[in-house]
């Protein structure tokens, strides 16, 4: 499995509360897999009244949920390959979620334009947005409508003008695939299961011819022991065969590797996610604050998936597809950051982008059930089919068959908002009044946590060194840090900077600043001696070069239109 740098045990007695689970109880269900689609079981499961224990070998959101285009959308692209059942799904789940947790999953213009060499007609396209329009049904945002090559123009100036023909605009959504997947999984525990990050699957406990549960090592503590389960479910992401391995069942998996590059919006500035047509794969230009970022590429993966990174291929790539869709000059030099997924897609024919999103669930040997494949805006009806199995498949071997499933209804920590528009502009200025707050971290804290921020500033009383600034102008403050540690599960430095919140990928301004007061709020809020404060650095730097690992490929001085001098870009300047 992966390779962890190992966090130190935090002082707080939630962890060693759940460890004491793991050892002492019986489970319906033992989820192997802390992305979005095992804590979205989890949460499931404990809704129903089901005993559910999860166990994740990293931290939450550490593979697949965390390195995504951070779309939720319903894939307007399938519907040219006629997987009519996957849209209509994807568009009704992200109706949920903008209903669910409005705080974390927004409404963002989508713009399509068209060039006179583009692989549809605007007649093809129309027609497939109208379709589009009507699968949504009553959960949609809203229909699509046509724009002029001239309003396309005024809307986004850097667009490439030549053989612009005309364009087509209509809704989707964006989320935190990190955060998302965080507040689900403490949803999961709030709701009475036992979920842990780094604790890892290290094999499946047999009795009598049945997976009857899992052996597991504590990554913190070193400990080993068995977690039994009357049923295992797999939702291990990429490294469901490695899962599978263990059952010495045979390999399933199509592992693509996709990344993305961040870069200024000085450099880069668009006011909705366009679209660039790319050979057989569609990238994305997503704005976000201060940054823009590009992706996603599609190329079959056949190392670790936790190690994957954007090598110079990649990035060239992205920045020269990005360059012929828009009249703009990136080059090396511009790229901040840098993260790579790998999708945990089924084996098929043909080119990695045409392999179908689709997810399958599958029963083998008796007592494991895997699920595999789809997509983070689906994972919510992916538990909820998943369990509907499991129950009618093994509901005579659980402790109770459970009620039925209400995630569709239930608002995830934070959501209970039914205008946020509102909401924000009720809450913000008497955040910035009573707690003194600046606007950005007034507006972050909404953000993120939606209802919940109270319990958030409720850790700086009686410490308002906690509500300054990690550094000049960051948004996240001392006591997001704090918080992060007591009560979200973070143990280790990148836990914070790269999933509890995203200053790794988009805090390049004065982020050594930030980096090294992040560390010293959770030296204290952890125990951490002086030594594994400077091994958590080292640590959190080791990783931000491994983001630039693309420059160990160019040429030094290397100025072509993908290039730059890679040798003015240093990690350090980013972490």
């Amino acid at each position: 499995m992966a390779s962890f740098s190992k966090p130190v045990r935090p002082s707080a007695t939630g962890r060693g509360d759940l460890l004491d689970r793991l050892r002492r109880d019986t489970f319906d269900i033992v989820v192997v897999g802390g992305g979005i689609t095992g804590a979205g079981i989890a949460r499931d499961a404990a809704m129903r009244g089901l005993s559910v224990a999860l166990l994740e070998q990293g931290d939450f959101a550490y593979g697949t949920s965390g390195r995504s285009s951070r779309l939720i959308h319903g894939g307007l692209r399938y519907l040219r390959h006629r997987q009519i059942r996957l849209v209509r799904e994807a568009l009704r789940e992200r109706g949920h979620l903008l209903r669910l947790a409005p705080h974390l999953v927004r409404p963002f213009p989508f713009l399509l334009p068209i060039f006179d060499d583009s692989r549809d007609s605007p007649m093809h396209i129309r027609l497939g947005l109208v379709g589009y329009d009507l699968l949504a049904g009553t959960l949609g945002l809203g229909r699509h409508h046509a724009i002029s090559a001239q309003a396309l123009a005024r809307s986004e100036p850097q667009l490439r003008k030549q053989g612009l023909r005309s364009g087509f605009s209509y809704p989707e959504a964006l989320t935190d695939d990190a955060r998302l997947t965080l507040t689900v999984a403490l949803s999961a525990v709030g709701q009475g299961a036992a979920a842990l990050n780094y604790v890892e699957a290290t094999g499946l406990e047999k009795t009598t011819g049945r997976v009857a549960g899992v052996q597991y090592r504590d990554v913190i503590g070193g400990e080993e022991g068995t977690v039994r389960g009357h049923t295992v479910v797999s939702a291990a992401g990429p490294w469901t065969d490695q899962v599978r391995a263990l059952a010495g069942e045979s390999r399933i998996l199509r592992p693509t590797k996709g990344i993305h590059v961040v870069v200024p919006r000085a450099r880069l500035a668009t006011n909705a996610i366009v679209p660039i047509g790319s050979g057989d794969r569609m990238l994305f230009a997503v704005p976000h604050g201060r940054h823009t970022y590009i992706g996603t590429t599609d190329t079959d993966y056949a190392g670790e998936p936790g190690e994957a990174t954007a090598d110079l291929d990649d990035v060239a790539y992205v920045l020269d597809a990005t360059n012929s869709a828009f009249e703009v000059d990136l080059r090396l030099s511009d790229v901040v950051a840098t993260w790579a997924g790998v999708r945990p897609l089924l084996q098929m024919e043909g080119a990695p982008s045409d392999v179908a999103r689709d997810y399958i669930i599958t029963a083998g040997p008796p007592g494991l059930v895997t699920i595999t494949g789809g997509k983070l805006t689906t994972f919510r009806s992916m538990a909820e089919h998943l369990l509907d199995y499991v129950v009618e498949r093994e509901g005579d071997r659980l402790s109770t068959r459970g009620a039925a499933c209400r995630t569709h209804t239930e608002p995830l920590p934070g959501g209970a908002i039914p205008n946020l528009a509102q909401y924000e502009k009720w809450v913000l200025p008497r955040l910035q009044e009573a707690w003194d707050l600046p606007d950005d971290a007034a507006r972050r804290l909404v953000q993120v946590h939606g209802t919940e921020h109270t319990q958030v500033l409720a850790c700086a009383e009686g410490y308002p060194e906690l509500l300054e600034p990690l550094a000049p102008g960051c948004p996240v403050l001392g006591v997001d840090v704090q918080y992060a540690a007591q009560h979200e599960m973070a143990l280790t430095l990148e836990d914070v900077l790269r999933r509890r919140t995203d200053l790794m990928l988009f805090g390049s301004d004065g982020c050594e600043e930030a980096t090294a007061k992040a560390a010293e709020v959770l030296a204290k809020a952890l125990g951490w001696s002086r030594e594994e404060t400077e091994r958590q650095l080292a640590n959190y730097r080791a990783t931000v070069d491994r983001m630039f690992a693309f420059r160990r490929g160019a040429v030094a001085g290397d100025t072509d239109q993908a290039g730059g001098s890679p040798a003015v870009l240093r990690g350090s300047d980013f972490a």
